[in-house]
């Protein structure tokens, strides 16, 4: 609580807003390794399937990156709940969690963009869809962290 005197009432209490507790070094390293673990099966998935995925057509193209997008959304949801991590540090698990792949992505991209097996056509989707992919995650944390502020009146 705090305490603001107020003239001719004597002292007023006003609630504060309660403090999410900010993520530390193993919470931080348990995310990275989730995210990590996610590029990693996604690497491999499209080394296998990238050309069933990813040189079928606009419509199935379409198809994979929603549904790419639903799965880190849910791994996501579930690695939060799993881990009881407040949902005010939304937005800094979904960094977290995306950073290893980014990085990750970058440099697979300029040291093996082979290991894809797709033609050199393709990259721009398969590379699109990996975008896609990290800003629908970034976009939901947003609204996930935003929804909570609200629920509670910090914003």
């Amino acid at each position: 609580m705090v305490f603001t005197p107020a003239i001719g009432l004597g002292i007023v209490r006003h609630a504060a807003a309660p403090q999410a507790m900010a993520l530390r070094g193993r919470e931080i390293l348990i995310y990275a390794a989730i995210g990590l673990s996610v590029w990693l099966n996604g690497a491999i998935t499209f080394r296998l399937l990238g050309r069933a995925l990813f040189e079928s057509g606009p419509s199935i193209l379409v198809l994979v990156a929603i549904a790419i997008a639903l799965a880190i959304c849910s791994i996501y949801r579930g690695s939060m709940r799993w881990r009881k991590t407040d949902v005010t540090q939304a937005v800094a698990v979904a960094v977290v969690m995306v950073l290893p792949g980014l990085f990750g992505e970058v440099a697979r991209q300029l040291a093996f963009s082979w290991a894809t097996g797709l033609k050199p056509g393709s990259q721009p989707a398969f590379v699109a869809t990996i975008l896609f992919g990290n800003a629908v995650l970034l976009a939901y944390a947003m609204w996930c962290g935003r929804s909570a502020l609200s629920r509670n009146n910090f914003a």
